[in-house]
């Protein structure tokens, strides 16, 4: 299960010279540059995969023009998962497969509060939906990290680990747990590799908004499953 956490960490406002968060991305920058926030609600498993599904279809293509797919749908229609009280990588990607999403601008962010939602039966202006957007097809690509490395051509991946209370006090540099206890899982989007100072780390699209970390992003160590990131993260066919 896959839980929030407040956004009340420090930000990177106190650093002098904050890296830039996209060193290392392999993914097209006008694709995935959309950060979010979660807010309140346990919502990260929604806009971890819409996250990764809206920039996949970007990178490839499918839309015409960049196009938002909306939390706000998934949080509240997808019942296998517990909207504001968490979810599963596995099982959003199932429900994005049998039902799809609207766009962003159908059905805006709502459950921010803590509280989920009802799910809609019209956008938010009252017209019909339009017609669902589905994912294809998704798979864990965590098998190792150069299979990691080459679904990361094609676009972000979701991935989940486990949060400690020294993550939420990260404001940027390459991370790896030092102390603290264990506050619960968390999903977010592989975005891109590489070192630094002869360090590898993984690049990685959090949803707490803009402000946090490395300007919404934050960097891990890659190669040793540091906090279980690299035990499951899937790449979707979209």
């Amino acid at each position: 299960m896959l839980l929030p956490f407040p956004t009340t960490s420090r930000t990177p406002a106190t650093l002098a010279r904050p890296p830039s968060p996209l060193t290392g991305l392999l993914c097209a920058p006008e694709c995935v540059n959309v950060l979010k926030n979660q807010e309140m609600c346990g919502s990260c498993w929604a806009f971890s995969a819409i996250g990764a599904f809206s920039d996949r279809r970007c990178i490839s293509k499918k839309d015409s023009s960049r196009v938002h797919y909306s939390e706000e749908f998934v949080v509240t229609c997808d019942k296998i998962d517990q909207g504001c009280n968490g979810g599963y990588l596995n099982t959003v990607w199932i429900f994005l497969q049998k039902t799809g999403t609207v766009p962003a601008t159908c059905n805006t962010y709502k459950s921010g509060g803590g509280k989920t939602g009802v799910c809609p039966t019209a956008c938010d202006d009252g017209s019909a939906f339009p017609t669902m957007t589905k994912s294809i097809s998704h798979k864990n690509v965590c098998t190792g990290e150069e299979s990691m490395k080459l679904a990361l051509v094609e676009g972000p991946l979701t991935t989940g680990f486990t949060v400690y209370l020294d993550f939420q006090m990260y404001m940027g540099g390459i991370y790896s747990h030092k102390y603290g206890p264990n506050m619960g899982g968390h999903a977010v989007e592989f975005v891109g590799y590489g070192e630094e100072n002869g360090v590898k780390y993984w690049t990685v699209k959090n949803s707490w908004g803009a402000h946090w970390g490395e300007k919404g992003y934050f960097r891990i160590v890659r190669g040793t499953n540091e906090c279980g990131i690299e035990e499951q993260c899937f790449a979707a066919e979209v």
